[in-house]
């Protein structure tokens, strides 16, 4: 008898990665071989792979795998920064009316405890999942880890508020040549706000891998 995961049972494990091929965008297969490049290129530096927005897990799991397959385990460490459940609501009216399109057509994320299934299930360890608004959880992390590095920042929480908090607090603990990716840049109003105002005067510079415009990051220099 199949385990059920987030409404998923693992007796037909094959029956869902089947369906992913056959029915996802062409451009899904494209953004992962993107976060990989991206991944690939931080494997000689030190500090840990922070997420902030993992929504239903998918991107912090094959971030996981990444880190397995190429490096191991050990190497540096998962932090994945969400709510675990409802999205809180932006003040900005823009931001509010996107979130309530985007939970009307996506749902919920995933709880924290199923999650923490999906990772045993899978053997992925040393995965810290910080569950809370990003609005406060962030800046407290930061404040209480004096030694924290980060070589690989995903910022996907979509809106101004969070991306602009994300960007003041965790910036300055991207090492050098670490990425910043920008999972929703260009593609939503508030995130990509958020990032111009900050990156203004910087002289940093939001680019793109050449096999797929997304998603764009900035490489720290």
């Amino acid at each position: 008898m199949g385990e059920h995961l987030f409404g998923f049972n693992t007796d037909d494990e094959w029956d869902h990665e089947n369906g992913f091929y056959l029915t996802s965008h062409p451009t899904r297969v494209a953004k992962l071989l993107a976060q990989y490049e991206l991944y690939k290129s931080i494997v000689n530096l030190p500090g840990h792979v922070v997420e902030c927005g993992v929504y239903k897990g998918a991107s912090l799991i094959r971030l996981a795998a990444f880190r397995d397959s190429i490096e191991n385990q050990y190497s540096r460490k998962l932090v994945g920064f969400d709510t675990f459940g409802v999205f809180p609501k932006p003040d900005n009216p823009t931001d509010a009316e996107f979130v309530e399109g985007f939970v009307d057509e996506g749902g919920e994320g995933i709880p924290v405890d199923e999650l923490r299934r999906v990772l045993a299930r899978k053997s992925y360890t040393n995965v810290e999942l910080v569950k809370g608004d990003i609005l406060e959880t962030v800046p407290q992390y930061v404040a209480d880890r004096d030694e924290l590095k980060i070589a690989l920042l995903h910022i996907d929480v979509d809106v101004y508020e969070p991306t602009k908090v994300i960007l003041e607090q965790m910036f300055d603990r991207v090492v050098t040549g670490g990425v910043i990716v920008l999972d929703d840049y260009g593609a939503v109003s508030g995130e990509t706000s958020a990032v111009d105002e900050f990156i203004q005067g910087k002289g940093l510079v939001v680019e793109k891998l050449p096999i797929s415009h997304s998603p764009p990051f900035i490489r720290k220099n």
